[in-house]
């Protein structure tokens, strides 16, 4: 053999083992700071967590197929958890503002290339063969939204998800644009808005508590229970629409129509494919407008309206 080649090989073999144990010592300081350069795996399923400080992020994205999507709050600390991912097929993106997790389907995700640059990051994965090895079967992700979160965005994009929210909060909005999902929503606040777009969508609400709701989809079956929602919006070819929601009576405006389905308010069904009332007070609190096709909608005020007060005084009689 050359001398060169030697040579070359030489240094093949001290940048490889060189880079081997940048790759555990960069794993040792990752874990310091809450995050794992390596996917562990935990009961034979490859597992990342990335956790993050609570008054920093405030976006949070996903663009995922074929998965349980969970978010919960109340936890004491902020975290996302990653089960089933084969490490080379996704991108994980955390910048100081936001959490980006983009699934890829095939090993193009081992190369990153950008416009000023170039990049591997399946070296550190190559060496974890137990990560590499697995990952078949249901995939999911568990978002753990601590107390002092300040999360004002979460962006659901993906086909065939089940989506699952219970006990959280988000500052602003809460945006789900999926192929189909099936979708429900226990003790939740959103403080702007909740948007879904969706082919096919099962969406299943109970007190949760927002500004506005807006559905698009082509086919809905939408359950709304003990809800305080300020302004619901949606239109939707075929299924059903059933919403349980304080009015606030004459500070409510209603727009219903359907050109086949059928029409019930607080249980009574209506001789039309149009319902509209406008609202009497001045200032409009509450808007429900539902747009169908063949889908049935159904409302129910849960806040019966005040009666007003009399004005009449009782008087004395003598004896």
């Amino acid at each position: 053999m050359k001398p060169a080649s030697v040579v070359v090989l030489i240094l093949a073999a001290l940048l490889v083992i060189g880079g081997t144990v940048l790759c555990f010592v960069g794993n040792s300081t990752a874990k310091k700071d809450g995050t794992d350069l390596f996917t562990q795996v935990r009961d034979g399923k490859p597992y990342m967590k990335q956790e993050f400080a609570a008054g920093k992020i405030s976006k949070i994205e996903l663009v995922i197929t074929d998965a349980t999507v969970n978010i919960t709050g109340g936890d004491i600390n902020s975290y996302i958890e990653f089960i089933n991912y084969n490490p080379n097929m996704y991108n994980l993106d955390v910048t100081s503002q936001a959490i980006s997790f983009e699934e890829i389907g095939d090993v193009k995700s081992l190369f990153n290339i950008w416009e000023n640059g170039f990049g591997f990051k399946g070296y550190r994965n190559i060496l974890n063969f137990k990560a590499l090895k697995s990952g078949t079967g249901e995939k999911t992700v568990n978002i753990h939204l601590g107390d002092g979160s300040l999360i004002s965005t979460v962006i659901l994009k993906g086909e065939n998800l089940k989506i699952n929210v219970q006990n959280a909060e988000i500052k602003k909005d809460f945006k789900i644009d999926v192929v189909s999902a099936e979708i429900g929503i226990n003790d939740f606040a959103a403080g702007a808005s909740i948007s879904v777009s969706a082919d096919d969508v099962k969406l299943r609400f109970e007190a949760v508590s927002c500004g506005s709701l807006n559905v698009n989809s082509q086919t809905a079956a939408i359950t709304s229970t003990a809800s305080d929602i300020r302004n619901v919006t949606v239109n939707t070819g075929k299924g059903s629409v059933q919403i349980e929601n304080a009015s606030r009576g004459k500070q409510a405006e209603f727009d219903f129509t359907t050109k086949s389905g059928t029409i019930t308010i607080d249980g009574e069904a209506i001789d039309s494919t149009l319902y509209s009332v406008k609202a009497e007070a001045e200032e409009i609190k509450y808007s429900y407008r539902i747009k169908t096709d063949s889908a049935s909608i159904s409302y129910t005020n849960l806040t019966e309206e005040q009666p007003e007060e009399s004005g009449t005084e009782e008087t004395a009689t003598e004896p």
